[in-house]
């Protein structure tokens, strides 16, 4: 059985099958146009996949699981032919796509520890947190490794609400971080370690600062200092991930898990009952970045804007306001729904 690059989502996996196969017939989607390699070449990838998962009779389908969080094949027609095809070639108890399953537990236990740790931090211990279990039991020190960079050109924003209409715009060093001695606790900062919170557009900004309808704001354009001279790093949440690492799938999937549960309490908006409590897990899963991966900030999609980024810069030295201006703004949409 031969299979083309086309036939999945997933870019490490089409790179390698563009790299090292030769033009023929796909098996699974004809096309005779594309680079082809042997399903054969593959096996072990997925055994290494299929081991990440077990049955479950409240589950989800196989095929349904992978291609629903990961993307890893080009259809959903595509995820079920070969992987019953895989199926009948590997030592595994599933006997087709369609069977319910769910990660491992031992997947799940590993992810779900944060969750545990939330409370630990909040309410049993909070500054002697048994890191060596984090780092050498649950391998979470290499779970953050994947990085962007934020490049000379690109622009950031940030926002302050005006109290009143008649204020002037605030200037460009009134829109860096609170001085450490008035610097409150947020998401991602303790109290009196202050960080830089930017997003990548104007409206995410708005969204992020409750705007309301008519309300004056002052918006600033961020963008690395001149001659910095060093890459500025960023520990991405918002990456599109990738499976085909291997030896490294579980791996793969337990990252991408966790980051998406850290990504949800990281973008939840600051609300003005909140305790400070419940901004210590996220705080110190910061510091642990921090300290583990020597990135310069992190970025998570925005809850407020779904289509806007936030980045939180550790040391704002490293950034520059370039540009300030007063705006106003001039719509406002609400939904709602329905509490159980």
């Amino acid at each position: 059985m031969n299979i083309c690059e086309s036939c999945f989502g997933d870019k490490e996996l089409k790179g390698f099958i563009n790299s090292e196969g030769k033009v023929d017939v796909c098996t699974f989607c004809k096309s005779n146009i594309n680079n082809v390699i042997s399903l054969n070449e593959i096996l072990d990838f997925f055994q290494e996949l299929l081991n990440c998962f077990e049955t479950k009779a409240d589950g989800k389908s196989l095929a349904g699981l992978i291609q629903g969080q990961w993307d890893l094949f080009s259809s959903n027609r595509i995820a079920s032919d070969v992987l019953n095809a895989v199926i009948s070639k590997l030592n595994t108890a599933f006997y087709n796509a369609e069977v319910q399953v769910d990660y491992s537990q031992e997947i799940h236990s590993n992810v779900n520890y944060w969750k545990e740790l939330k409370e630990q931090l909040k309410w049993e211990r909070r500054y002697l947190s048994d890191v060596d279990y984090l780092t050498h039991e649950l391998g979470w020190d290499g779970f953050f490794q994947s990085q962007s960079v934020i490049n000379e050109d690109d622009i950031l924003y940030r926002g302050r609400l005006h109290q009143n209409t008649d204020d002037e715009c605030f200037n460009m060093n009134s829109m860096s971080c609170p001085p450490k001695h008035v610097s409150t606790a947020g998401r991602a900062n303790p109290m009196g370690i202050p960080y830089l919170y930017l997003s990548d557009n104007e409206d995410t900004v708005l969204y992020e600062i409750r705007a309301t309808y008519l309300d004056d704001v002052t918006v600033a354009k961020f963008s690395i200092k001149p001659d910095l001279n060093k890459k500025v790093l960023i520990s991405d949440f918002t990456e599109i991930p990738t499976l085909y690492h291997p030896g490294e799938v579980d791996k793969r999937i337990k990252a991408s898990l966790l980051k998406e549960r850290i990504s949800l309490d990281l973008s939840q908006p600051v609300r003005r009952y909140d305790s400070e409590l419940d901004y210590i897990p996220t705080q110190f899963i910061c510091e642990f970045i921090r300290l583990y991966t020597d990135v310069d900030g992190i970025k998570f999609r925005s809850s407020l804007n779904n289509t806007g980024i936030n980045y939180v810069i550790f040391d704002q030295s490293i950034m520059t306001c370039t540009e300030v201006s007063k705006i106003q703004v001039s719509k406002v949409e609400i939904s709602h729904r329905p509490i159980d």
